[in-house]
Formats: structure tokens, sequence, C-alpha cells
């Protein structure tokens, strides 16, 4: 997949500060475009990214300035927590650029916490309704942010907007990693992934096929399972997932030969066919 063809693009606040950590941690390298969406001046202003798109300007200006910074993309992410008014603004009109410029397309996004407004998740139905369009989509209920805390302690809303930056970069990283030796991006439709860390390649897969984002025994009812570690071959963490997952499931395994102080295993599932 040719890198320079990626677009990494962070919508609303919280996709902004996304795309700046994924920037600071060095995502892609220099070979990815990435792009900030939102209505916030202030918030664009002092984002990493170079190219700001403000959505207070009229819509045909809006629309020409997206399609000018999606321009000859292989490969389009979406970063975003759906519920505000840029994401329901944004979202459509990337989906449709996208779609018309035979683009693939991928979207990180988080879902409104269940008490949240009636309008926030009146804009999150209509963002999801615009997803169904794209070809592989991860969705995070806002409620699960908490669960990555395992001690009993009020959290802030700054310590959940590290929680979703850090699920929202691991996941294009991996997400990118997992597709890099093919061809074209993977089309997944709706997805789910993990991930975790070890002393051991097992004990990292057994953490990321436990990464609290997940739904229980979720593996079991996948199609496809792509997983990816660090830390040389290891047959009994690959005899592992055999056992867990359904005898007509797909299963794809990467090793990939980078070393860190501690194994990091990565696990995408998927139930589409095929």
């Amino acid at each position: 997949m040719d890198k320079k063809k990626i677009k990494i693009v962070g919508i609303g606040e919280g996709g902004a500060r996304a795309v700046g950590k994924m920037i600071a941690s060095g995502v892609g390298n220099k070979n990815v475009d990435f792009v900030s969406i939102g209505k916030d001046e202030n918030i664009l202003l002092t984002s990493a990214t170079r190219n700001n798109i403000f959505l207070n300007q009229d819509p045909p200006t809006v629309y020409k300035n997206i399609s000018a910074a999606l321009r000859d993309a292989k490969l389009i992410i979406i970063v975003a927590g759906i519920g505000g008014t840029s994401a329901t603004q944004a979202i459509p009109r990337i989906v449709s650029l996208a779609k018309n410029s035979n683009a693939t397309t991928v979207a990180f996004v988080s879902k409104p916490f269940v008490l949240e407004s009636a309008e926030r998740k009146k804009n999150a139905e209509y963002c999801l309704n615009s997803l169904r369009e794209v070809d592989t989509t991860f969705i995070f209920p806002a409620e699960k942010f908490f669960l990555f805390r395992l001690y009993q302690k009020e959290v802030s809303i700054a310590e959940l907007f590290e929680v979703a930056n850090e699920i929202f970069y691991q996941g294009v990283k991996i997400f990118l990693e997992i597709s890099s030796d093919k061809s074209t991006p993977l089309k997944l439709g709706e997805a789910s992934l993990g991930y975790g860390f070890g002393a051991t390649v097992l004990e990292a897969i057994k953490s990321a096929v436990k990464f609290p984002a997940l739904e229980e025994n979720e593996i079991k009812h996948s199609k496809k399972i792509f997983v990816r570690h660090t830390g040389g071959s290891d047959s009994a963490s690959k005899n592992f997932i055999k056992k867990m997952i359904s005898s007509d499931a797909k299963l794809f395994w990467q090793v990939d030969n980078s070393q860190g102080e501690k194994t990091f295993a990565a696990i995408i599932f998927s139930r589409k066919e095929g």
C-alpha cells in the first residue's frame, strides 16, 4: 500500500487531540497526510496538523477544502467522537467524497455516553448511518473508556481524553501495520480490536483478548482474526487463539521483529464473510 496516499482525518476536539498524539508518536512517519476538521478555531489553530479545515465557513467552501485535502487518497482514516456538530457535518461529506473517488475508508469513532443529551444521541445516530458506507468501522462506546481505570477513583474528562487518544492512536497504528503487507487496504465491515503487553508473547496475546473495549467471547463469533505481535514466533500463542475461534474462521498471523521492553500483541476481529 502506498503510504503517501493515506490521509488521517481528526474531526472535532477529540479527533484533533488523537491526531496530535499520532503525529507526536510518529504514526506513518512522514508518509501520511494528517488533517484536522472542526468548528473550534482555538483547537485547530493549536493543532499539530498543517492542514486545518474550519467548519464555520460557508458549506461550498468547506466541501471544496475537504475535497482538496483528500485529493488522490487511496485510504482515508476518520478519527472522531460522534455526537457533536463537527462530526455530524464532516463525516457525511468525507464519506461521500471517498465514495466518489473510490478511496477505501476506515473509521475509529467513540459514541456518546448513555446519559448524554438527546441531541448528541441523535447526532451520533446520523453519523452511524453515514458510516454504514465506510469499508471498516471501529466503534467504541464512551462508557468503555472507564474500564481502562483499574483503580477506584473519580475519572476526570482530561483522563478520558487521554484514554480515547491512546485507543485511537493504537488502533490506527495497528490497522496500518496489519494492512502494510497487502496491495489494498483491508475492508472488514464493522470490526473490533484489542491490544496488550506482557512478559511473554502468550501473556500479551491473552491481554489483547481481554481488552476492555471488547465484548465477552467476541472472538468466538468472528470470521476473520488478524494477530500481530512482537517477541518472535510462538506456537503456544497460536494454539491458544486457534482453540478460541470457530472452525470456519480465517486466522492471519504476523510477527513483528521490532523489540521493546515488553512484548506487544494486537488483534483485529471481523464478522464479515469472505
